[in-house]
């Protein structure tokens, strides 16, 4: 429907507060005379859409009423202009709507008119007789009571889908099914056709009133609807057992099942039920790439904060607890609601069948045990039509339909579930339920990510079960199966950290091994075991208000660190071991902090399972470290010092570690890995010797000049500088070496050290010659004294080879040959004992610490003569010929 132009085109300003417009003339219209151009505008009255045309016409000049024409289509076409601004688009959806208004009124005056010619047509036509009445024998009239008797029947026909609807949403299934029931047998009381109360009056219940047919197809379709959802009412385990009860009890009549088909179809749909909660896991809603937060993050809004990780495991936990109790609670509520429908015990009967004798009994003498019934279950046809609607109407009612009652036969096999087979069925679903709990229980214990998180779930599920009231055999049966997932879980776990530590272990020590590769050793402060005890540790930082324990437990840490020796570096590497071994001692203390008996048990049966997995980390360490021994097979100066580095690690592990001893292993397998590791550390200290002994030996010897031997005459009282500085590089190497715990460890590596060196130093390649090579020999004869009669045969060595240089000198020499070397090399010693400390021993056996020379615990070896010339200990550079010209110490005076 287009919109009719108006005849009047009017410029219209914006509207006013109240919906009007001011009023403005036409461009088009003609210009009206002076004297009437602006007629009187109060004379008009505010509204002239209320004003009657005649009385306008009457009271008003022509020009006051073409004004108020004006001011009427102006208001007109801004109440067009508002709907166009408004609407918009709907626009011409609205006229065409008002358009269909109109063709809707005139297809209902149609209607209107066939409808009044209906009525006229049906008046028309003759009324048909009045049936014969009869008179009863009280003086009523029979029809109307017939009359009377059938619209009771049809308002229960009537009523009965409405009703039927507000008990299904109810969840009434039992009462519905009896009303089903009930509107069945008024049906049948309607349809049959030999019924002396329809036929004596001359009606065709069926034939006249074919709504009772059409209501009874309406009722019959509920039939399927209330057995389906009783059905699906079985599945909610926390309704009450007398809920579940009436359901089981529509099914019985409704449905025509037996009590045991009934059971069975009970225990489906919980099992149904257990399997859609199992299959659940912890972490069932996950957040997707398409989640709220990221959906708001792209529209322009904030994005919410994330939860802590502490948080977010404790949500975890919190939903592996729900997620299995609730799975508990439903096995426990089938069992005690199974138990209350159908099993009857020597006081008291089973529910339902108290519920099937209270039906077959007579309402006014009930039996005993009805009593103790619920009252929705003591259900009666008089109690269900007192709720209807028409309650008061449906007293005429026949007393047959009134007193009616489903027919129950408790003789019945179908009405009897045997103790036997409720027993047997009902033990065969518990232990089919195990079945699916077991690999639920697994799946939620694998969402917990520590043992301390395992056994509080284990625990507070053996109290739960402990108070749920289920039978002793049943509650150890699913503690048994929550023990055994909380134990597999634990394992899991430990074979978790084991694998992780082993894994981080080989990292960490191919990053230690290659840093020392490839830095200099200048710049090792952290792994020089002489320069870290010196280096001071951080203090600990005050945080203010935060707690301030851990800041002090790091500082303290470093200072033990450094007491024992254990570099940064090497204490890099080992940490991440001892840390595991720890942890696992923590976790033993928390599954021995259990309430319940049997923890040492779990604790030894933990252990026993633990130890093959323990064991293999120690077969991988071993295997780690014999790889890394391998890998620097190379004797060179960087690689000896990565393959002393992995044996100070082998070490610390084999004796000092407390990793092999809290681990979990085997006291065999201990005792080997100890024993192992202290032959590598052995082996790789044999290789770090005969390469060091070597390198100095074959530098000082081979590749370093020789200095200008001394005249055949002259008698030397000091040893050599190359023997002086060899030995000075010898007893730094041992420095840098690193100490052992033990001050008999570290003597006896000196020892060794410096046994090999006088054996290499004095063999076949020594060219030394003259008295000087008989000093040196009185030197290292000396050093050999101090460790005898372990040394006797190094002594015996350069006995026999000084005696040998000695007849040589003398038969070289006219003079004789003085005896004052071993005179000499005592005195030198005394002056060198502190640059060779490395290669002495720990205490002199000639000069106790309780001496009474105040410098025997600094110079054990005896102190220096003070009258004797100044001999430098090591010769540094030839003086020049300018030396004796330089005013050195004569200037100030």
């Amino acid at each position: 429907m287009s919109r009719r132009p108006s005849a009047l085109s009017v410029s219209l300003p914006a509207p006013l507060a109240n919906g009007t417009v001011k009023a403005v003339q036409s461009p088009t219209a003609p210009e009206a005379p002076a004297s009437t151009r602006r007629p009187s505008v109060s004379k008009l009255p505010t509204d002239i859409s209320e004003l009657d045309p005649d009385e306008l016409f009457t009271k008003y000049t022509v020009a006051e009423v073409k004004f108020a024409q004006q001011r009427l289509r102006a208001d007109a076409d801004a109440k067009q202009e508002e709907l166009r601004l408004m609407l918009r688009e709907r626009y011409r959806d609205l006229l065409q709507a008002s358009t269909s208004i109109i063709d809707i009124a005139r297809s209902s005056k149609r209607v209107i008119e066939a409808l009044q010619e209906t009525k006229d047509a049906i008046l028309s036509q003759e009324e048909p007789p009045m049936p014969q009445r009869t008179s009863g024998p009280g003086g009523g009239d029979a029809h109307l009571h017939t009359l009377q008797l059938l619209s009771a029947h049809l308002k229960l026909l009537l009523d009965a889908p409405e009703y039927l609807w507000r008990l299904i949403e109810r969840k009434k299934y039992f009462t519905a099914a009896w009303l089903f029931q009930l509107a069945g047998m008024v049906h049948r009381a309607l349809d049959k056709p030999d019924e002396e109360t329809w036929s004596a009056q001359g009606l065709d219940v069926m034939e006249q009133f074919p709504l009772a047919q059409r209501q009874w197809d309406a009722v019959s379709q509920f039939r399927s609807q209330i057995v389906h959802k009783a059905t699906l009412s079985l599945r909610e385990y926390a309704a009450s057992a007398e809920d579940a009860c009436a359901a089981i009890l529509t099914l019985h009549f409704l449905d025509r099942r037996p009590l045991t088909e009934t059971l069975s179809v009970f225990l489906s749909q919980r099992s149904k039920t257990l399997l859609t909660m199992l299959s659940r896991t912890a972490e069932h809603s996950p957040i997707s790439p398409l989640s709220p937060s990221l959906s708001r993050r792209a529209n322009g809004h904030i994005p919410e904060k994330r939860p802590a990780p502490s948080t977010a495991r404790k949500t975890s936990v919190r939903e592996v607890k729900e997620a299995t109790q609730a799975a508990l609670d439903a096995m426990v509520k089938t069992l005690t609601t199974a138990r209350s429908i159908f099993e009857e015990a020597e006081s008291r009967q089973s529910m339902i069948g108290a519920v099937l004798e209270f039906i077959q009994s007579d309402s006014a003498s009930p039996d005993p045990n009805s009593k103790t019934l619920p009252l929705e279950l003591e259900l009666t046809t008089q109690s269900l039509l007192a709720t209807l609607p028409s309650s008061t109407h449906f007293l005429l009612l026949p007393p047959a339909l009134r007193s009616y009652k489903p027919y129950v036969d408790l003789s019945s096999s179908s009405s009897l579930v045997e103790h036997v087979h409720f027993r047997s069925v009902l033990d065969e679903w518990f232990q089919t339920s195990n079945q699916s709990l077991k690999v639920a229980a697994s799946k939620w214990f694998s969402d917990l990510h520590s043992v301390a998180e395992v056994w509080t779930l284990r625990s507070s599920i053996r109290q739960w079960i402990d108070a749920s009231g289920l039978r002793p055999d049943e509650a150890t049966t699913l503690k048994l199966i929550f023990g055994d997932a909380a134990q597999q879980r634990v394992l899991s776990i430990w074979k978790l950290a084991l694998s992780n530590a082993e894994d981080a272990f080989q990292l960490q020590l191919a990053a230690a091994t290659a840093s020392l590769r490839e830095t200099p050793r200048e710049q090792r402060k952290d792994a020089s075991p002489v320069d870290f005890p010196f280096t001071a540790p951080p203090l600990p930082v005050f945080p203010g208000l935060g707690p301030v324990d851990s800041s002090f437990q790091k500082y303290k840490a470093s200072l033990r660190r450094q007491l024992i020796g254990r570099t940064s570096l090497l204490d890099s590497v080992l940490a991440t071991l001892e840390s595991c071994a720890r942890s696992l001692q923590r976790d033993l203390s928390v599954v021995l902090g259990g309430n319940d008996e049997e923890a040492r048990g779990v604790v030894a049966q933990l252990s026993e399972d633990y130890r093959p997995n323990a064991e293999a980390l120690c077969i991988g360490i071993l295997d780690t470290l014999s790889s890394a021994e391998k890998q620097d097979a190379d004797d060179s100066y960087l690689s000896i010092d990565s393959l002393v580095f992995v044996g100070h690690v082998a070490e610390e592990l084999g004796s000092s570690s407390p990793f092999v001893s809290t681990i979990g292993g085997s006291a065999e397998v201990v005792q080997d890995f100890k024993k192992r590791t202290k032959a590598l550390h052995d082996r790789i200290i044999d290789r770090w010797r005969t390469y060091i002994v070597s390198r100095i030996v074959d530098q000082h010897r081979a590749v370093r000049p020789k200095s200008k031997a001394p005249p055949a005459d002259s008698a030397p009282s000091t040893p050599s500088a190359d023997l002086v500085e060899s030995l000075l590089i010898l007893s730094s190497s041992v420095q840098d070496l690193g100490f052992s715990r033990s001050r008999a460890g570290e003597n006896t590596e000196a020892s060794k050290t410096l046994r090999l060196f006088i054996n290499q130093w004095v063999g076949d390649g020594w060219k030394q010659t003259g008295r000087q090579a008989l000093c040196d020999m009185a030197f290292l004869r000396r050093l050999a004294d101090l460790r005898t009669p372990e040394w006797q045969d190094v002594c015996q060595l350069l006995d026999s080879k000084a005696q040998r240089y000695r007849e040589q000198l003398q038969q070289e020499s006219t003079s004789p040959l003085a005896n004052g070397w071993n005179d000499g090399a005592a005195d030198y010693l005394a002056r060198t004992q502190t640059l060779f400390a490395a290669l002495l021993p720990p205490q002199s056996p000639t000069r106790p610490l309780n001496s009474a020379d105040k410098f025997a615990p600094l110079l054990p070896w005896g102190s220096p003569a003070l009258d004797q010339q100044f001999q430098p200990a090591v010769e540094l550079a030839k003086a020049s010929s300018r030396f004796g010209l330089l005013l050195v110490g004569t200037s100030a005076r």
